[in-house]
């Protein structure tokens, strides 16, 4: 989700919370397809989906794997998504000469779609329970073993889904209720994606900051994909038709779409861990990484046009942390958190056999966030990699560790070099996309300064990685001196394994393979110290809220397909109504001729042939986290009625509680998605594509 704010820390009033607070309220809940709440949505709304509609929505919904939603609205591969979403897409695709962020993009033909190098979809297939077979292939097990163990088994049950298909076929192992539940999912990729229309920049993030996370707002927050196979627009038997109506007021919403992680489900000494010792450091890291960008845009058109995409998720970042910050900071969501809490371990203390087999997940979750308190800043600077902000470096700790790892078996290896991973990891290594050296200088530099300042310049560490050289220096000598940018060295490395890479002069394949050791033996320690330890209790944990509760409450999102429900409705802010519209006249009402209010000229050339009453932007009442942005809105007709891409200001917190009362999904009105298409942007083939039954 697009996330966009000032620098400040400022603290929201949330409402606080009644003491008899119930744990779910009605539009709550991020749902699996397996395990909607039929029987609530037939007493709430009349609405009971049934198979076809299940089946419908699953095999329209797609997941854009580097971390937003989408779905297919024509039958001949087309993904409606947003802007936000394929930002980078955008930029990458852009030059000195044709900026497609300030103009952008109407393909009226297939011809002239244009290929997003790093995209990848995929649409789910498959669910299946494997619960059981990664519970006997770490039973009795703790600490590494445990970790081993269990990477061995994912491993080997991805692979086993992919077999001989990874060139369409995904499969990922998913933890649900934090462990109590684990799912195979598996997915039909496509790799083939291009853009084939995208609004102006200042179209899609009219408003900037100052509208960001508030209500009333005026985006066309949307763009269009094309699944490719084969070279020919993908044949896509089932896709979600667009209503150019919209959406009603008042009216039941859904959403299908791949929120992309919550914390509803932790401990409340997970909680403090985010709190105390993860979330404020991190904010403060983007904060001067949000500084730095800035002055770098500043510079010139053209640096402006380099960090664009770079600035705009790092505020999205920063605003996100600062969301989960702010409610973590509210006592009232914490006493929330430890009342429950208590509630779920008297459970388990009432019965001896639920105490033996439940009672210390706890504590030992407790003491594995004490050791992660004790490793997290050189964890996060140095296996992180938050010390080293570099598309080279990436791409250098892909191939150092390519190498070695794919020379073991496949149960042995580190999780994202299984076979069942490689086709995406080798996209992402492979993709022809530009990178610019005085920029990468610039990001590396400061990486290294605030990893020297962090560990301290004595740290043994900082003296191998630096010597006697400055954090600018370094970064200047190592980025002029490598060739890594080119493709063709890099399949090269990639192909020739241990031997091309240990034989590599290239300096920052040199560095890589420097610090690997070290950062290697981090990520072990944290593995087997608090990862294995917090996945173990928090599985047990989940069997005491199980035998509590049974199971019929959702999961914490994942980052796989899940349906919110919910109603077109604003809200009271202090007393006061707001409206669940916006239009287009309210659009030009706003627009001031300046930054962030300046409309392109596409819209002032046009305002007279628009229909000005159109609805623009609105609110529902949708529980929804970052992930979800691109998320079709749906009416029980499975028709698209809106767009998702962003939350007022209430929904900040929706990390770890939801509340029905204020908390509000923000999507772009599919009648104004249709009309600037069509009026503004003459995409008259890619209209009548998205109206076509």
């Amino acid at each position: 989700m697009r996330l966009l704010k000032p620098l400040c820390l400022f603290l929201i009033t949330l409402a606080v919370l009644p003491a008899a607070m119930p744990i779910a309220s009605a539009a709550e809940g991020m749902w699996t397809l397996d395990q909607l709440p039929k029987d609530a949505m037939q007493q709430g709304y009349g609405f009971t989906p049934d198979a076809s509609f299940v089946d419908q929505v699953m095999k329209s919904s797609v997941r854009l794997a580097g971390g937003c939603s989408g779905s297919f609205v024509s039958p001949n591969g087309l993904v409606l998504t947003n802007y936000h979403c394929v930002a980078r897409c955008v930029s990458q695709l852009s030059s000195a000469d044709a900026d497609l962020m300030s103009s952008g993009l109407v393909a009226d033909t297939p011809e002239q779609e244009m290929t997003c190098p790093n995209i990848e979809l995929n649409r789910l297939e498959r669910i299946t329970d494997v619960t059981e077979r990664i519970a006997k292939a770490t039973q009795g097990l703790s600490g590494q073993a445990y970790a081993d163990a269990k990477t061995a088994a994912r491993s080997s049950i991805e692979s086993e889904c992919v077999g001989s298909e990874g060139a369409i076929r995904r499969c990922d192992v998913v933890e649900l209720y934090r462990g109590g539940v684990e799912q195979l999912y598996q997915y039909t990729r496509f790799q083939d994606v291009r853009l084939a229309f995208a609004p102006e920049y200042a179209t899609a993030f009219f408003g900037g900051d100052p509208d960001n996370f508030n209500f009333p707002r005026y985006n066309l927050d949307m763009a269009l994909l094309r699944a490719y196979r084969d070279g020919k627009p993908a044949e896509v038997e089932q896709f979600l038709p667009i209503k150019p109506e919209g959406a009603q007021p008042g009216e039941l919403v859904m959403v299908t779409g791949h929120p992309g992680s919550t914390q509803r489900l932790m401990t409340v000494a997970q909680l403090e861990t985010q709190r105390d010792a993860s979330l404020i450091s991190y904010l403060l890291y983007l904060a001067e990484l949000r500084g730095l960008l800035s002055r770098y845009e500043d510079e010139g058109e053209e640096q402006a046009r380099i960090a664009q995409a770079d600035l705009l998720f790092a505020e999205n970042r920063f605003k996100s942390g600062e969301g989960k910050l702010q409610a973590l900071l509210n006592p009232a969501v914490f006493d929330l958190k430890r009342r429950q809490e208590a509630e779920l371990r008297e459970f388990v203390r009432a019965d001896p056999q639920r105490q033996a087999s439940y009672g210390k997940a706890w504590d030992a979750i407790a003491r594995a966030q004490q050791a992660y308190r004790k490793i997290a800043t050189r964890y996060n600077y140095i296996e992180g990699a938050r010390g080293f902000m570099s598309d080279y470096f990436r791409t250098a700790r892909t191939l150092v560790r390519g190498a070695e790892e794919r020379g073991k078996p496949d149960s042995e290896r580190l999780g994202e070099f299984n076979e069942a991973g490689l086709p995406r990891l080798q996209q992402l290594l492979f993709a022809k996309t530009p990178i610019y050296p005085e920029y990468e200088k610039l990001k590396l530099g400061f990486s290294l300064e605030k990893l020297r300042e962090k560990l301290g310049a004595d740290d043994p560490f900082v003296k191998l990685v630096l010597g006697k050289e400055s954090p600018q220096a370094l970064a200047a000598r190592i980025i002029d001196g490598t060739t890594l940018g080119d493709i063709e060295v890099r399949r090269a490395l990639w192909k020739g394994g241990a031997t091309a890479v240990a034989q590599s002069k290239d300096p920052m394949i040199q560095l890589v393979r420097a610090i690997d050791p070290l950062a290697r033996e981090l990520r072990a320690r944290y593995e087997g110290e608090v990862e294995a330890v917090v996945d173990k209790n928090q599985a047990l944990i989940a069997q005491a809220r199980f035998a509590q509760r049974g199971t019929d409450a959702y999961p914490d999102a994942t980052f796989t397909l899940r349906l919110s429900y919910g109603e077109v409705a604003g809200w009271d802010e202090n007393g006061e109504p707001v409206a669940p519209f916006t239009d287009i006249a309210g659009l030009y009402a706003r627009a001031t001729g300046f930054e962030p209010y300046l409309l392109p000229p596409s819209w002032l050339d046009a305002k007279s042939q628009l229909s000005l009453e159109t609805p623009l932007n609105f609110v529902a009442s949708l529980d929804i986290i970052g992930g979800n942005s691109g998320s079709p809105i749906i009416n029980r007709s499975a028709e698209v009625v809106g767009l998702v891409f962003d939350g007022n200001i209430h929904s900040l917190g929706g990390a770890y509680w939801y509340d029905e009362r204020s908390n509000r999904a923000i999507g772009v009105h599919s009648a104004s998605l249709i009309e600037a298409m069509k009026t503004i942007y003459g995409a008259t083939s890619l209209v009548d594509e998205l109206l076509a039954r």
